[in-house]
C-alpha cells in the first residue's frame, strides 16, 4: 500500500506528483530497539512510479520511472544497512557488509556527480532551458540542494577505514551517519523526480510543432545517456548488487531495469562471486524477488509463511511524520535520469 499523503506535500511543486511520509532526522536511534521482521522498504519509505498518475508515453515520464527506480534501489540499499547494522559482529561479516556499504556511497556519489557534470546540462540544451534544471530554486527546502553529500563522504569514508579494521566496527556510529545522511538524500531524489516530471512542460505547449521536436531530442538525449552509464559503470561493483536491489513485484510489477536473461546469468556466474559476501546482505534474489533481510532473521526467529509482518519502527522513528522526500548484453546500468 502506498504511503499517506498530505496537504503540505501537494503544495511541493507544480507537478501534481506527491511523496511519500518519511521519518523524522531527529531522532536518536536505540541499537536495542530496532525490532526484526522489517524490509527494505523501510524506514525511509519508497518513491511511486509518476507513470501511474502521468502520461506514461512522455519521454519525460519515462525519465522520470528511470528516476525513482534508481532511487528506490538506493533507498532498499541504504534500509537494508540501516536495519542490519546492530547485528553485524563477526569479523568477517562486517568485513562484507561494510564493503557493501561502500561500494553503495560511491554509487551514490558517482550518480549525484553524473547528473550535474553530464545529465542535466545535456537536457537543458535539448530543451533549450539553460539552469533550469541545474539551478536550485529560490524556495528549495532542505536536503534538495545537495546538503547531503558531507555526510554521504562520512559514509564512504567510515566504511573504507572500519573495513579494514573490523574490530572497530560500533553500530551505532554507522547509525548515526545514516540518520544524517537519509533524510536529506530523501529531500534530494524527490526533488530529482519531480525536476524529470517537470521537462513535460518544458518541451513546450502540447501538441505544437515545438514540443514534439523537443520530446524527440529528450528521448534522444535520454538514450545517449543511457549507454553512456552503460559503458562508464563500476560493473563488478555496480551490477552484482543493483540486480539485488531492484524489487521486480514493486508497484504491481516491473522489469526495470531491461536485464535480458542471459545478462543476469553473467552477473551471476562472473561477476558476483568474487564480492557474495556482500551481495547476502541484499534483500532481492538476483532475480530481483524480495527475501528476509538474513541478519534480522535467525531460522528460529522466522514467521510462518503467510503470516503478514508488522511494521517495525525503529525507537524515536515510531510514527513517520510529513518529510519533503520522493518516491551492451549487461545493459541498461543504474539509468541516469
Amino acid at each position: 500500500m502506498a504511503p499517506s499523503r498530505t496537504e503540505s506535500d501537494s503544495n511541493f511543486g507544480s507537478s501534481g506528483w506527491q511523496s511519500p511520509q518519511s521519518p523524522s532526522s531527529n531522532s536518536s536511534t536505540s541499537l536495542s530497539s530496532v525490532a526484526r521482521g522489517p524490509w527494505a522498504d523501510e524506514p525511509w519509505p519508497l518513491f511511486e512510479t509518476p507513470g501511474r498518475t502521468h502520461n506514461a508515453v512522455h519521454p519525460a515520464i519515462h525519465i522520470a520511472n528511470e528516476a525513482a527506480h534508481t532511487y528506490n534501489a538506493m533507498f532498499r540499499g541504504i534500509n537494508s544497512i540501516f536495519l542490519q547494522a546492530p547485528f553485524v559482529t563477526a569479523a568477517q561479516d562486517v568485513t562484507d557488509f561494510l564493503f557493501l556499504t561502500q561500494c553503495l556511497g560511491r554509487w551514490i556519489a558517482q550518480h549525484h556527480n553524473a547528473l550535474y557534470s553530464r545529465v542535466y546540462p545535456k537536457y537543458e540544451a535539448v530543451l533549450a532551458q539553460h539552469g533550469a534544471l541545474t539551478t536550485p530554486s529560490p524556495g528549495a527546502r532542505p536536503g534538495e540542494d545537495s546538503s547531503f553529500l558531507p555526510d554521504l563522504e562520512a559514509l564512504i569514508q567510515y566504511a573504507e577505514e572500519t573495513r579494514a579494521q573490523p574490530q572497530t566496527y560500533d553500530p551505532a556510529a554507522l547509525l548515526g551517519i545514516l540518520e544524517n545522511l537519509a533524510p536529506g538524500f530523501h529531500a534530494f531524489a524527490f526533488a530529482q523526480i519531480v525536476k524529470a516530471i517537470g521537462m513535460e512542460s518544458l518541451c513546450g505547449k502540447s501538441g505544437s510543432p515545438a514540443a514534439e521536436r523537443r520530446s524527440v531530442a529528450l528521448l534522444n538525449a535520454w538514450r545517449a545517456l543511457d549507454t553512456e552509464a552503460s559503458t562508464a559503470a563500476d560493473r563488478p561493483f555496480v551490477l552484482p548488487m543493483l540486480v539485488r536491489l531492484r524489487d521486480t513485484t514493486f508497484d504491481g510489477g516491473n522489469d526495470w531495469p531491461r536485464l535480458p536473461v542471459l545478462a543476469v546469468h553473467i552477473i551471476a556466474d562472473r561477476l558476483s562471486p568474487a564480492h557474495a559476501g556482500a551481495w547476502r546482505f541484499l534483500p532481492c534474489t538476483i532475480w530481483g524477488k524480495p527475501q528476509e533481510l538474513p541478519f534480522l532473521t535467525t531460522p528460529q526467529e522466522k514467521e510462518p509463511k503467510g503470516k503478514q509482518k508488522e511494521v517495525a519502527w525503529v525507537s524515536g522513528l515510531a510514527s513517520p511524520t510529513t518529510y519533503p522526500s520522493a518516491q551492451s548484453l549487461l545493459s541498461p546500468t543504474p539509468v541516469f535520469m
